[in-house]
Order: C-alpha cells, then structure tokens, then sequence
C-alpha cells in the first residue's frame, strides 16, 4: 500500500461513535457533511477486523450501495482481484451483525438498525438505544475455505483475514483447546513482535497483555496452572522464525482452517439443557449456543463452556425454520429443527434439535443459500442469495442417495478430514461431530418411528 492510499487508513480508536441513527460514521465526519447544506455529500469509514478504519468521502452517500463502497475499499487497500469475492460489506453492532448484499444500501441499514436489533434479539429499550452500529469489511460468508486456502495469498489480504480470525479466537466465539490458544497466541506474539527476545519478551513483557492473546475463559487464575503470561513468552519462544510475515499470517490461518466453524457467520440462541441427577423434576435454564453457520456446515457452539457440541456438514443435515404455535406469547421464540443422522447401537438412527432464537429465520436463509451454490442451483455469489426453500426432513444428500446409503461417520468423529483439492492444497472436509450426551434431541429410526422423545417442551415439538 502506497502512501497516499495509507493516508485514508486511520485508526479506529480516534473515533467517538455516534450516538445518532441516521449516520454511518463519527459525529466530526458527519456535521461537515450537514455543513455542505444539500446534504448529498457524506464521510464515511469502513472499519476493518484491526480496529483502523478506512475514510472516504461520498457523493450522493444516502444512495450509495453496499456494492459502490466495498469497490471503493478494495481500490484504497490496493486488493487484488480476488478480494471482490473474499470479503464483504457488514453492518455490526455489540447486539446483532448482518452481512450486506451488494444491492443493499448501508445508509438505510443504519437507519433501520433500531428497529432490526429489536426484531432479531432480545435487547431491552435501554440497549438498544445505546446501540451503535459501524461498517466494516470482513470475510464473506459465502465464501468458500477451499477457494480461501488456494487463491487468498496476496499479503494485504492475508493480513485482514488474520486479524478477523485473531479477533474470533480472542473474544472466545470459536472454542479452541488450550493447546491450540497457546499455539495461536505464541503466533500472533512473533507476528507482533518479531522472534522472541531473551532480554525483551520476558512474562512480565504479557503480563498486562494476556486479554489481547488469549480468550477470557483461559485468563482465569489458578494455583494449578502456570501463569497466562509465562504460557505466552514460552509460546512465543517455541514459535519463533525468521518467516515473513505473509508466512506468518499462513500458519496462522492454516491453523484455524482445520476448524469446522472457521469463516462462520454467528447467530445468538439456545437449546435446551439436559436433564440433571434429578431428571424432570427441575426445569434447568436452557444452554446459551452460538450457531456459527459457514459455506460447508451448521456448528452449535456452547458459550458457557466454550465447546463445539455439535457440526453438520449440509450434505447431511435437513432442517426446518417454524414459528412459535402461539404468536406473542412472553418466552416463545422461532425454532430451527437440525435433523441429522449417525450410528446408534449399530443402527442408523435420525436425530431432531430444536434451536430457539429470535435469529431463526437468519439462520434457516443463510443455510438455504449456502446449500444452494454448494448444489450449483445459483452461482456462488452473496448477490445470487435468494428467499429460502424449505426442504422436507429426510432429504436427499448432493450424490443422489438417500440418508441410509449416505455411510455417515459415527458420532464423536474427528472434526475434519484432508482432501486434495486444485493446486496440491488440503481442502478441510468437515465430518459429522455429534456430543449427544449434552444435546436434547428426538430419536427416529429410518422408518420415521419415534424412538425417543426428548425434548420436554410437548406443545412446541416438530409434528411431522
């Protein structure tokens, strides 16, 4: 990037956010374009994932396209070609985030956000109205790892990619073991700081650092453990290279690629708990998820204790978005049933999970949408995402089997396996990853006959 380009790249934390609905950037950026008197002209800034923000001024900005501003970002980044498909346009808020197709136009977003935040989450008046969206350019959704991992090798968008992911790590939305946090923050310490330092990267140098290394679930004191910032300075030793920083970025991501949930959009909602030692006599409060829906499959993320619970490439998922049987009534929310299959007791069982979330219907047309371009029903841009179709349960899968000849994997299996794709490069297959014992599902044999009614919400089961 050239100097020029360099001087409308600015970093985020100069910026007071307003708190205004009709603006898309900071308060000193938009009374200049009050200034103007037409009111046509307007500064806006696109942040990216390390927190700096790209500035540009707009002409005739309320009207502007999601497409028009994300060209401009990619022209003063300097991206290749490639960065038009990788990265997309989104409007994110601390309640709600929403990736904006090219035809959108962000100003009207912004403009609706109140209203948007108050329909897809459970945001009380006062959040809301402390809420404040912003632009950015992160990873499109759609966008598939296989084509990431063999044609994202420019640096500046290694670099973007790097960040988003660190960023997702960081903030505990992707649940790594501490072997892999470690690792990850003993790469992110050399691309940071160079190779490790006996001198200068001491634990006392991460001692007031561990929250911009590590998630907050593995920050936490304990007399068992060695302390976060010794694990950060030996990481740091261990990972040390001469590499440059482009190879950097590449480990790091080569990393992440293994994980099922990487590229993921994520969606707030939760699943009901197992039932404890006292069985059905105590009604336990459902379990907080994550559901990080990427092109390839359906992850469901517990954010209490940070582990995927369960992942379901789409070729052998079925689902279906419902709306609560009584409209308006206080607790109910949208359901999204996930049905998949595996072996149980040596027999192919099917298993129903019912989701609740207000981002039901989110979610079921993100899966629509990625489940069609894996088909080849549209093409493979956000653009082309059309209004859901819902398939009955027990589909087909995408080689013409039905489920029972499909030779799903058993529950528990490995995350991902290894395909060679174009170019030599491993392309993470992801395989069915089912913890059933943390799960409340309904069980149905191959004939469609219950075998097992899990859920304790009678009124609000899937009929079939």
């Amino acid at each position: 990037m050239d100097e020029e380009a360099m001087d409308n790249v600015i970093p985020m934390d100069t910026y007071i956010l307003p708190n205004t609905k009709n603006t898309l950037v900071i308060p000193v950026q938009y009374r200049a374009a009050e200034g103007r008197g037409s009111g046509e002209g307007i500064e806006i800034c696109v942040f990216l994932a390390d927190k700096s923000g790209v500035e540009f001024s707009v002409d005739g900005g309320k009207m502007a396209t999601a497409q028009d501003l994300h060209e401009l970002v990619v022209e003063l980044l300097e991206l290749t070609s490639i960065a038009r498909d990788l990265f997309a346009l989104w409007v994110t808020s601390p309640l709600l985030e929403i990736q904006l197709r090219p035809h959108h136009i962000p100003f009207r977003v912004v403009q609706q956000w109140p209203d948007l935040v108050q329909k897809y989450t459970s945001a009380t008046a006062e959040e809301i109205i402390q809420d404040e969206p912003v632009l950015m350019f992160r990873r499109n959704v759609f966008f598939s790892k296989a084509r990431e991992m063999r044609e994202a090798t420019d640096a500046e968008s290694l670099r973007l990619l790097y960040e988003e992911a660190k960023f997702n790590v960081v903030e505990s939305r992707c649940p790594c073991s501490s072997a892999d946090c470690e690792k990850l923050a003993g790469l992110q310490a050399v691309i940071e700081h160079g190779q490790y330092d006996h001198n200068q990267h001491k634990p006392a140098f991460y001692k007031n650092k561990v929250r911009s290394y590590l998630p907050e679930y593995m920050c936490k004191s304990s007399w068992l453990k060695t302390k976060a910032e010794t694990r950060i300075s030996h990481q740091h030793m261990r990972m040390s290279t001469k590499d440059p920083q482009d190879a950097l970025y590449t480990k790091y991501l080569t990393h992440v690629w293994n994980m099922p949930f990487y590229g993921s959009a994520f969606f707030k909602g939760q699943i009901e708990r197992p039932a404890g030692i006292l069985g059905t006599w105590t009604q336990n409060p459902d379990v907080e998820v994550f559901v990080a829906i990427n092109s390839e499959c359906v992850n469901i993320i517990d954010r209490e204790k940070h582990e995927l619970t369960l992942s379901v490439p789409f070729e052998k998922l079925s689902w279906e978005y419902m709306q609560p049987p009584c409209q308006g009534q206080e607790g109910r929310m949208p359901c999204l049933f996930l049905q998949f299959m595996c072996c149980e007791d040596r027999s192919m069982v099917t298993n129903l999970l019912q989701v609740f979330s207000k981002q039901a219907a989110m979610m079921d047309a993100m899966i629509e949408s990625c489940v069609l371009m894996k088909t080849g029903s549209v093409p493979n841009t956000p653009s082309s995402c059309t209004a859901p179709v819902y398939p009955p349960l027990h589909v087909h899968n995408e080689n013409g089997n039905t489920d029972a000849d499909a030779g799903y994997d058993t529950v528990d299996t490995v995350a991902c396996t290894q395909q060679m794709g174009e170019h030599g490069v491993a392309a993470a297959i992801p395989s069915l990853v089912a913890h059933l014992e943390r799960l409340v599902v309904s069980t149905f044999n191959l004939q469609g006959e219950c075998m097992k009614d899990g859920s304790r919400r009678q009124a609000w089961r899937f009929d079939r």
